[in-house]
This record gives structure tokens, C-alpha cells and sequence, in this order.
């Protein structure tokens, strides 16, 4: 009546270290009935002798996959009185969560990184390049101790690895496989909920016939042992010593919004023979996630599963977020404003920008325009003393109407580094003048803004001029925060002075001459900086002035929106808006530039920014996800102010129009179909048409709209398209979007140039083809690489600034060989 759930089984490991940090003993105990044992009652009866039971291939699993110089292994062999576990399968699972979870131990307790202990134990070369491999692919963060990284709100972020081979044949040579996995979990300090976030699965298996078949199997088994790790709690009648979970063949699964980001690493054996593929790829993962989990709470959990109530009494209260050890610096240079946007194309009305006109006679401008030279000659602005700051004097209200105005700058989106704490700076933004690192915005009073007072903060609000008198320069967008009233700027320094003070000091900003003498920027500041707050348009309405404030205000929408001069300052007039480049990605125009084929509409522009998604427009992706995913924690009615005033600069259209339009232009695409078969016909199906239709069949994931209806592919170009197809969407502004796997690991740049091509002609029939596709499509694949690779280095670099700062450059990665 009941199918048990894998054999109950009890690992007992007894070891310890050398003085220098060697393994001195590993000593490990196995008990659990093995295939090969018979039952209790004919043994009981006599019906069967007791014998020992012979070395089983199932049982090679017992022996640690390292070298350790003293080792002992003992296997006890039982009938199957009691068969429950949280992982099916007799011993490969089991055993290799002890070894991996116990090796992981000694790791820490000898100070040595956990990958990197676990080479110096492998004599096997394909062991070894399997886990440099993964480890690489990963960006594992190297480590000596749990790095209990806080993430957003309760959240700690921690990453874990587990190596195992796995031998399921009795025949020497065959049947063995190589496997590792990295997880990156998510746990919540106050449910204790875990969430694997993302996990990169190592395998070698010899000769792979089928490399697509092989990657979808292991997904599968991804999710699967992920399921079990987090969900599978089998219930046990202490009366009776039986299961009480007696669902046959079902056990709890991963919803689609909790499925981690699986990517595959397979090393290449056209010489080898295959030997087997499946459950070996598994044997690590409970490991990885245990010792993801250790590394994100400090504390080991040695039986899984890892569900939310283990998780929540096992961990200890949550500390104060902070601090690694660094020595006295002088305080923040560079804030930063958002990076670059991929934001709804609002149809705006051309001309009608609403940046105040400078109406400045030509004497005024001489004048600024001097005044400017003799501050470049003179030197910087003068410092404002340090003050002591103290959080507890802000009313409970004040400070919720800060954390709305941070979130509505999208300050933690630019402060925090990839990896890095939020809001403790460090992000690299990339500018035609050089790259700018954005600052520590926590109130550390060495590295942040602790010591800095509100006039400060106010001056470099309004002016760009930091504590010290330096002069910022506008990648931190203060020509539209300048804007911002007295109470907005006081709620938004009380929110900012009360966060958790983090003790990190980004890199410098160094950029080219002459951009580099920041005096300058006090003629950049007279020709393009008009300080200071704007009354409301007395002809409009309280919610259009409300939403004018927030677009060009607290939101620096321009910031990203409108192209800039040679200077670097925002354009005005028809320009305003008018859509441009921001790191690699086109942030569309918000005027009736727009390339929507269907115009927006205040509904439309709501749900966009509210839901990152509309029935319309399709899906918010690229840098513009976590601006959306920042706008939902303003209230619904700022929101709806920042729609109203954007759609009223829109082309009128009534929500019957909209309709119409909408369904002629699905139906102009749905009728290329029967004309566009083939190769790139085929692919598309194969990769995207199980998500992506024309609204004709169910939804698999997230939210279906039409691609024809998705500006992107209407676009003059086609950056935007090829960077979602790349990169995937990982990270979606909002958990019910669902994500998108990307593909530039399994499609070469020739399929994605053809697989475009199709999309274009399919979808947007009436454009034409884009020009030179292919070299986009390899110029952005190596752009996607140069930032995955930038990202990677910034989350190993250490937030003591004291300590080295090393960067290998290999010569087919575009750099030099050495290290700096």
C-alpha cells in the first residue's frame, strides 16, 4: 500500500587535523540496509543464515573520494526494519553528504578555502580539472570562514561546494562519473526559509552522445534533489516505529518560482568511453546545499532536510549586519545614479520636454561661465566639519517616507557591488570618460557617510559637492535630486543614517585626463546645474505635478533616458527623452519617439511600472528589472502619478483602439508564420516556443505576451533582443514573471544571428532587417563576457582595503598575463 522512501541511514565520522592543517585521520561508519540484505523475519526464522554480506558496488561509496593517509571505513550492513529517508537510494547520496559536509568542516577549521582544501586531498587529474572547472563557472568566492553576506532586508546570502564520484558498476573503468555542485542559497533570518538561487552542476562522464539530453536530465535532477534537500520531511509514527507518509512515488517539488538558475558544465572525452549519466550528477548536491546554508548563517547542518522551521531554531538571532576590518580612509567620493534602463517606450508627445528653460542672457552665462574657470583655478569647494549622528531622533514616519524616496532613487540598485552588501558601494559604472565606483552610502563613519551632517548631505544633494569640498562628478545624477524639497531630503538622510553601518571602501575613481581634476566640474556645474527645488505647475493637476517630481526628481529618469553631449550632460529639448545607449542596453524613448507598436497608455505605464509586465508591451528585462522591483515599495498611487504625467505626454488612444491595434498587429505576425519555415523556424520552437506564442496556447512560466507586441523587436536596434537571448532574465523584477534561461552557452553566434533574423521577419514584418546582425551579435557576446568576468573579479576583491588586490589577466581573456 506504501512505497518506502529510501533506506533510513546513520553516518558516524571521527577525525581531526595535523598542527599544520593536514588531515591526521578520517575514520567513517555506515549503517543502513543495503540491497543485498534480507529481511528481519528470515533471519529471525532461520530460513537464511546470517552471513557478512560481500563488498557490493553500491558500498564503494563508503570510501571518501580523497587522500587521507590514515583512513578507516566500516559498512554495517541491516535489514530493512525501518526504510525512510529524505533522499531515495541506498548509499551514493547518503555517504557522499557525509564526506562532503565533513571535508567542508575540516576546511574551515584548518582556515583553508573550501575548494581549495578539497584540491590538496585529490590525486585524481580529472577530479581536479572537474572542480576547478565548476568553481570557475560558478565564480566561487574564495573563502576561510562563513561570509554570512546580508542581502536585501532579512535575507543572508551564502554560496557551498561538494564534490563525489559515483561508481554504479561492478566492471573497473566503467560506470564511474565525476560530479560537483556550487549553490548559492538565499536564507531568511527570521523564517529561516532557504531558497537555492542558483547552482552550477560539474560533470564528467566520459563520452557525451547527447550533450542537450544529457543537460536536461540534469536539471531534472537538480530540481529533483533540491525538493528533497528543502521539502521532504518523512513523517515516522514513534508508536509504531512505521511511516507515516504513505503517498506512493510522491514527495514535495519546487514550485516554478523557487527553481534555481541551473547552468551545466560538462568536460569535453571524445576519447573516453561514456559511463553513465543521471543520478551520479545528484550524489553532491545536499552537500552543497548544506554548506551553502553554513556559509550563509555560520551554523552546520548535519540532517537534512533543510525545511524552515529546522532552519529557524537552529540559527542564532540576527546580528547587526557589518563590518570587516579596514583602516581609516577619508569619507565617500563618487554617489552614482542607475545605471542603464531598458524602461516601458512611453508614446510622448515630441518637444514637450518639462526641463526648465535656461533663459540665462549671454552676459549671465559669461559670468557663470568665469566663475566656473576661477573655481577650477582655485581649487575645491570648502570641507563641513564631521559631526556625530545619532538615528534614534527620527519619527517612525519620517524614516518610511525615506526608505520610499531611496527606493524610488534605486540608491541600493547603484551602491552595492555585485555580491556586495547593499548600499556599501563599490559598483563599477562604466562612462565615455572612464569608470565610476559608487560610494558607501551606509553610515560607517570611516568609509561611509557616518560623520557626514545634513548640511552635507544637502550640499551634495543639491550641488554635487561632497563633505570634503571635492566636486562629484554626474554619474551621480544630482542635477535631478537638486530638485528634491527640504522634508524629502531630511526624511531621506534620516532613512540612510539609520541603516546598518558597513565598513567597505570601494575603489577609487580614476579617470582620464582632464576629466580627472575635479575642479573642473565647477564650469560643468554653471554651464548644466541649475540647483534648488521647482514649484509645481500651477495649470496642472496635484497628480501630474506629483509624477513630474518623481520622473525628474527623486527618479532621475532622464538619467538614463535621454542622451547626452559630448560633456556628458543630459540633452535638452527634443532630446529629452529621446531614448539612448546605458551599459549596453538601449533605454527606449519615452517621447513619441517611442518604437512600441502599440501606443501606451496611462493603464499601461502603471502596469509596467507597478508589475514590470503589461498585456501589451510584454516584460520588463535588463537594468530597468531592478528599478521596477525598487518602485514597488512606493506607495500605488506615487506610482500612478508617475503614469499619469509620463501618459500625458503620450499620443490619445482609447483602450477599444488599443485593443484593435493590438490584435491587427499580433495578426500581421501570427499570418508570416506558414511563409517562415525552416531552420530558424524549428530552433525557435525548440528553444522559446514553449513560453513564447502568440497567445494560442497555455502559459508554462511567468507571463505570455505576444512577441510581436514586445518593443524590442521593433526597435532600430537590435541590442536589447540579443542581450535577453545571451543572458537570460535570472534575476526577474518580480517572483511572478518567472525567469529565462539564457543561451549563450548552448547557441553559437551564427544561431543566434539566424534565430534574430527570424524574429525580426516573424514579429515585426513591416521593419526592416537589422543591419550587420552578426557582428552585433559578437560584439555583444564579448561584451556579456568582459562583464560577467568584471563582476566576478569585483566579488572576490576583499572589502579591506588594506588587504592585496590581485587580478589574473589571461591573454584569451583580452588581457596581459601577471597580476596587479
Amino acid at each position: 500500500l506504501w512505497e518506502p522512501k529510501g533506506a533510513a541511514q546513520l553516518m558516524e565520522i571521527d577525525g581531526g587535523l595535523n598542527a599544520d592543517g593536514s588531515v591526521a585521520g578520517y575514520d567513517f561508519s555506515t549503517s543502513y540496509p543495503s540491497n543485498g540484505a534480507v529481511t528481519l523475519a528470515l533471519l529471525l526464522t532461520g530460513t537464511v543464515a546470517a552471513r557478512p554480506v560481500a563488498y557490493e558496488m553500491g558500498d564503494r561509496t563508503s570510501v571518501p573520494p580523497y587522500r587521507y593517509e590514515n583512513l578507516r571505513v566500516r559498512i554495517n550492513d541491516m535489514a530493512p526494519i525501518l526504510r525512510a529517508s529524505w533522499l531515495r537510494g541506498v548509499s551514493a547520496l547518503p555517504n557522499s553528504f557525509a564526506h562532503e559536509s565533513y571535508v567542508d568542516e575540516l576546511a574551515t577549521e584548518a582556515g583553508v578555502d573550501p575548494v581549495e582544501f578539497r584540491l590538496r586531498l585529490l590525486d585524481d587529474p580529472r577530479a581536479v580539472e572537474l572542480v576547478r572547472a565548476t568553481a570557475e563557472r560558478a565564480g566561487w568566492i574564495e573563502h576561510t570562514r562563513p561570509q554570512q553576506q546580508p542581502a536585501e532586508g532579512e535575507l543572508l546570502k551564502g554560496q557551498g561546494f561538494a564534490y563525489a564520484r559515483y561508481i554504479h558498476s561492478k566492471f573497473p573503468g566503467f560506470g564511474a562519473a565525476w560530479s560537483a555542485w556550487v549553490a548559492d542559497v538565499e536564507v531568511n533570518r527570521v523564517t529561516g526559509a532557504v531558497h537555492v538561487s542558483r547552482v552550477v552542476v560539474g560533470h564528467d562522464a566520459g563520452l557525451v552522445i547527447n550533450p542537450a539530453g544529457v543537460r536536461h536530465q540534469i536539471h531534472g535532477n537538480v530540481v529533483q534533489t533540491t525538493s528533497r534537500a528543502l521539502k521532504e520531511r518523512v513523517r515516522v509514527d514513534r508508536q509504531t516505529n512505521l511511516v507515516a507518509s504513505r503517498e506512493w512515488g510522491s514527495y514535495p517539488i519546487l514550485s516554478f518560482r523557487e527553481v534555481p538558475v541551473i547552468e551545466v558544465v560538462t568536460i569535453p572525452r571524445p576519447d573516453q568511453p561514456p559511463q553513465g549519466v543521471g543520478e551520479s550528477s545528484s550524489v553532491p548536491g545536499t552537500a552543497a546545499i548544506a554548506n551553502a546554508i553554513f556559509d550563509a548563517t555560520g551554523v552546520r547542518f548535519r540532517q537534512p532536510p533543510f525545511t524552515p522551521e529546522v532552519v529557524r531554531a537552529a540559527i542564532a538571532p540576527p546580528a547587526a549586519p557589518g563590518a570587516g576590518s579596514t583602516p581609516p580612509t577619508s569619507g565617500p567620493g563618487d554617489f552614482a545614479g542607475r545605471g542603464g534602463s531598458s524602461g516601458p517606450g512611453a508614446a510622448l508627445g515630441p518637444g514637450a520636454a518639462p526641463h526648465r528653460r535656461r533663459r540665462w542672457a549671454t552676459l549671465g552665462a559669461l559670468l557663470a561661465a568665469a566663475a566656473g574657470l576661477a573655481g577650477a583655478a582655485f581649487g575645491s569647494r570648502p570641507g563641513i566639519a564631521p559631526v556625530e549622528v545619532s538615528g534614534s531622533i527620527y519619527r517612525a514616519e519620517v524614516l518610511e517616507r525615506g526608505r520610499q524616496l531611496a527606493a524610488a532613487g534605486d540608491c541600493v540598485v547603484c551602491h552595492t557591488a555585485p555580491g556586495g552588501v547593499p548600499n556599501a558601494g563599490g559598483r563599477a559604472m562604466e562612462t565615455p570618460f572612464g569608470t565610476v565606483y559608487t560610494t558607501n552610502l551606509t553610515p560607517d563613519p570611516e568609509t561611509g557617510i557616518g560623520r557626514w551632517s545634513f548640511s552635507a548631505f544637502q550640499r551634495a544633494m543639491r550641488e554635487g559637492i561632497a563633505r570634503d569640498g571635492r566636486h562629484l562628478y554626474p554619474a551621480f545624477p544630482y542635477t535631478s535630486f537638486t530638485r528634491l524639497t527640504d522634508d524629502d531630503l531630511t526624511a531621506l538622510y534620516a532613512w540612510l543614517m539609520t541603516r546598518p553601518p558597513v565598513r567597505s571602501q570601494p575603489p577609487e575613481t580614476r579617470l582620464a585626463f582632464p576629466f580627472r581634476i575635479r575642479p573642473l566640474m565647477a564650469l560643468w556645474n554653471a554651464l548644466y546645474l541649475q540647483p534648488g527645488p521647482v514649484a509645481p505647475d500651477p495649470a496642472r493637476s496635484g497628480q501630474w505635478n506629483r509624477g513630474e517630481y518623481l520622473v525628474n526628481g527623486v527618479g532621475h529618469c532622464g538619467a538614463c533616458h535621454t542622451p547626452r553631449n559630448a560633456l556628458g550632460a543630459e540633452k535638452g529639448g527634443a532630446a529629452w527623452l529621446a531614448g539612448a545607449m546605458v551599459e549596453g542596453w538601449e533605454a527606449p524613448a519615452l517621447t513619441a519617439l517611442t518604437h512600441a507598436p502599440v501606443p501606451w497608455t496611462e493603464d499601461e505605464l502603471f502596469a509596467y511600472l507597478r508589475n514590470g509586465h503589461t498585456a501589451r508591451h510584454g516584460t520588463v528585462a535588463g537594468p530597468m528589472a531592478p528599478v521596477v522591483g525598487q518602485l514597488a515599495e512606493l506607495p500605488e498611487a506615487d506610482v500612478r502619478a508617475m503614469a499619469h504625467y509620463l501618459a500625458s505626454f503620450a499620443t490619445p488612444i482609447e483602450t477599444r483602439q488599443a485593443a484593435e491595434t493590438a490584435a491587427a498587429v499580433v495578426g500581421r505576425a501570427r499570418a508570416q508564420a506558414p511563409r517562415l519555415t525552416g531552420a530558424a523556424q524549428r530552433q525557435f520552437e525548440a528553444a522559446c516556443g514553449a513560453c513564447h506564442h502568440d497567445g494560442d496556447g497555455p502559459v508554462q512560466l511567468g507571463r505570455n505576451v505576444p512577441l510581436a507586441l514586445a518593443s524590442k523587436l521593433h526597435s532600430d536596434r537590435p541590442d536589447n533582443l540579443l542581450r535577453v537571448i545571451l543572458e537570460g532574465i535570472r534575476e526577474p523584477a518580480t517572483r511572478e514573471l518567472g525567469f529565462m534561461p539564457a543561451f549563450a552557452d548552448s547557441l553559437d553566434d551564427a544561431q543566434i544571428t539566424e534565430l534574430a533574423a527570424w524574429m525580426r521577419e516573424r514579429y515585426a514584418p513591416d521593419k526592416a532587417p537589422w543591419p550587420d546582425l552578426s557582428a552585433t551579435v559578437a560584439r555583444l557576446r564579448a561584451d556579456v563576457a568582459r562583464q560577467a568576468q568584471a563582476e566576478a573579479l569585483t566579488r572576490r576583491q576583499p572589502t579591506d582595503p588594506g588587504a592585496p588586490r590581485t587580478v589574473m589577466l589571461r591573454p584569451e581573456d583580452g588581457g596581459v598575463g601577471g597580476s596587479r
